[in-house]
């Protein structure tokens, strides 16, 4: 009724407006400007009647969807080499001369200490000879202990007692000799580890650079790996490092050397990580991953990065939980400028918030403006 009064006073006041004497010109703007108050109360009740309607229909369509809230955080990129697992203590032992093995001391698996004899080989004859030049020896130093004690009381000639003396010398060389041959028929453990492999049985003959024993010490592992150059600076020594074990367990640990050389085949360098903790699952030359902590931002935006998209343009936004005139929820597109990503998170550097709700499971399927009902679903 009241929509019908504007319209009557309007009629009226230009059934006066056409009586106006002061001419055309005067009696148009009359005209307009009536019609313009006139309009301006129509649009006034038009949109209390819009508001209300809003308000009472419940009817109308509201898209379900989820909200990620943005929070500062650190973000960490890394990026995958493949490592090798090594040590300095893994090493083959060899015979170090001809002869039967004797025997075999240990057994494979087993644990042994620096210094534990391991293997024995076949050393009669070595023995034999140690004895002969032990007996020369004790004759020639009795007889050259003899010729000092003469030559001493100025007895004899200088040249018999240079002749006891070189004879006592020789031999005690000679024995020294014979002793250290019968030593390398002994194999015995270079450190302390455990034995892994053991190749000849006893009786077998071993020649010399035969293959005895493997011994292995996994008490101090590193990796090594293999870096592209193009992260060469991005890398220094004491950055954090993933290492990644059947791509399933992850052991933290730190680049510990960078190398100086760049590979002209592969233009990569070599780093190392050390391994701070004594793990089952590593044997040396074991493949693991190494993920590598090359760039980190701190108090940094981060928001999931399946729901950034992009227009027709190529510009990224994302829609934020916003409201509309009435004071209803709606999802307000607004664009965005990225940083990087890693694991399903990017950095957004303008048009993102600390504490903005961001639509997430269903912003594909809202426009901006649409009216959205937040759920926890």
């Amino acid at each position: 009724m009241k929509l019908f009064s504007f319209l009557a006073f309007a009629i009226a006041i230009l059934a006066s407006c056409g009586q106006a004497p002061d001419g055309e010109l005067d009696q148009l703007k009359a005209e307009r400007d009536s019609l313009k108050e006139v309009r301006f109360e129509i649009d006034d009740q038009i949109f209390a009647i819009e508001t209300k309607i809003a308000k009472l229909d419940t009817t109308a369509e509201q898209k379900l969807v989820t909200t990620y809230l943005a929070q500062k955080d650190t973000f960490r990129h890394f990026f995958e080499v493949y490592g090798n697992v090594e040590t300095d203590f893994a090493i083959t032992l060899y015979a170090e001369s001809n002869g039967v093995i004797q025997e075999i001391r240990v057994n494979e698996g087993q644990e042994v200490k620096k210094g534990q004899v391991l293997a024995n080989q076949d050393d009669e004859i070595i023995n034999r000879n140690i004895r002969e030049v032990q007996t020369q020896l004790d004759l020639a130093t009795t007889l050259f202990e003899k010729q000092k004690r003469l030559w001493d009381q100025n007895v004899g000639s200088e040249v018999q007692y240079l002749e006891a003396k070189n004879r006592k010398e020789s031999l005690e060389s000679n024995l020294a000799t014979l002793n250290e041959q019968k030593n390398k028929a002994t194999v015995r453990a270079p450190f302390d580890g455990v034995v892994d492999k053991i190749y000849p049985k006893a009786g077998e003959l071993a020649g010399m650079g035969s293959p005895i024993v493997r011994l292995v010490n996994l008490d101090k592992l590193y990796i090594t790996a293999d870096v592209s150059e193009r992260y060469i600076s991005d890398i220094e020594e004491g950055d954090d490092v993933k290492i990644i074990i059947n791509r399933k367990d992850t052991v933290l640990s730190r680049i510990s050397r960078i190398g100086k050389y760049v590979n002209p085949t592969n233009r990569s360098f070599e780093i190392r990580v050390e391994i701070n903790e004594q793990l089952n699952k590593l044997r040396p030359n074991s493949l693991v991953v190494l993920q590598i902590n090359d760039h980190i931002e701190n108090d940094a935006i981060l928001v999931p990065s399946s729901i950034i998209m992009q227009d027709g343009k190529g510009s990224d936004y994302v829609y934020v939980l916003g409201k509309d005139k009435n004071d209803f929820q709606v999802a307000s597109k607004r664009p965005v400028s990225t940083g990087m990503s890693y694991e399903g998170m990017t950095v957004v550097r303008t048009g993102v918030e600390q504490a903005d709700k961001l639509i997430d499971k269903g912003s594909r399927s809202v426009r901006d403006g649409d009216r959205v009902e937040e759920t926890k679903i």
